[in-house]
């Protein structure tokens, strides 16, 4: 009798630290973990004329393939677009983009992250995009120079979307189109792909039509905000609202980034909370998460940004380039 009230005992014992345990286990806090938040946040504002002297990425520092950026932006393309009540992009129509811009890649020398980056940045993914005419037609994945490539052609919705006109948005966005030229040639103008800056003051171009005089990749037409955007779409944003403000970006010298991820993450009430380590960031006039509001740059050692979680939004649409 003795015996087997030692062992109900032991094994009472035995239970309670395995319970323990497991429960230290699976809600211990987690370790900071600044690359995996770097995933989805916006890591910096970054301004200024390209140069990874001044703070812009080095090639390396991109998000390491297609495939894992791709994997990131899958939830995005697959409701991208609902937002102009269109019919959303299906799982094959989704393999396809992802499936010819390795193909383009291949043919055209440009790197794969950076095709896909700019069509995150022009349509999120959505292959019946609607055509954005601001003097010229911009149709298409990438919004290309009046390319023939469309799922939406004057209205007309293609679905499903055929892979074959699939490839031709991305074709008229990175080989360019009779109308102008697209991200290879744009590249090979700023210098090649072995600079990284030609990566992104091509981007400039491709939104604008050039590089302002001054070299200051937030100056010129179209959308302001449209390189630092996707500088960090390369870095691995996916989620929460840009914190590039369209009215100060021309103003910012350098990018405020300090080659590391930003510290940022979503916090359980939906707040999003970054944190840079450069001396400058922006402030906005309004306690919205919107981006329309007056901004003013404040110089600190360390800022603390938080805003309102907001959808994900490119406004690409709304300001394109009207030529070359």
């Amino acid at each position: 009798m003795i015996y087997w009230l030692l062992v109900l005992a032991v094994h009472s014992i035995l239970t309670e630290a395995a319970n323990s345990s497991h429960h230290e286990k699976h809600h211990a806090k987690k370790p900071h973990d600044p690359l995996h938040e770097r995933d989805t946040a916006y890591a910096a504002v970054i301004g200024g004329n390209g140069q990874v002297a001044d703070g812009w990425p080095r090639i390396d520092q991109w998000v390491d393939s297609l495939e894992t950026m791709f994997q990131s932006n899958e939830e995005i393309i697959s409701v991208s677009c609902a937002e102009w009540g269109l019919p959303n992009s299906s799982e094959d129509e989704t393999q396809f983009i992802k499936d010819v811009i390795y193909q383009v890649e291949k043919s055209s020398g440009v790197d794969a992250r950076f095709i896909f980056a700019i069509v995150m940045q022009e349509s999120k993914g959505c292959v019946r995009v609607q055509t954005t005419k601001n003097g010229v037609a911009n149709p298409g994945l990438m919004q290309s120079h009046d390319g023939p490539g469309s799922c939406n052609k004057d209205g007309v919705i293609q679905n499903p979307c055929p892979r074959s006109e699939i490839l031709q948005m991305i074709l008229d966005g990175v080989e360019g189109t009779p109308a102008g030229p697209g991200l290879k040639a744009l590249i090979a103008q700023e210098g090649g792909t072995a600079d990284v800056t030609s990566y992104y003051k091509a981007a400039r171009a491709y939104n604008s039509g050039a590089v302002a005089s001054s070299g200051n990749l937030g100056q010129g037409g179209a959308t302001h905000c449209y390189v630092s955007d996707v500088a960090n779409r390369l870095l691995g944003w996916t989620d929460g609202p840009s914190l590039c403000a369209p009215d100060a970006i021309g103003q910012i010298p350098a990018a405020l980034w300090d080659g590391d991820s930003s510290a940022g993450h979503t916090d359980r009430d939906g707040t999003s909370t970054t944190t840079t380590t450069r001396i400058l960031a922006l402030t906005h006039g309004s306690s919205s998460s919107s981006l329309s509001a007056p901004s003013t740059l404040i110089v600190q050692s360390s800022v603390t940004w938080t805003s309102a979680r907001a959808s994900h939004s490119s406004t690409s649409l709304a300001c394109r380039r009207e030529g070359n």
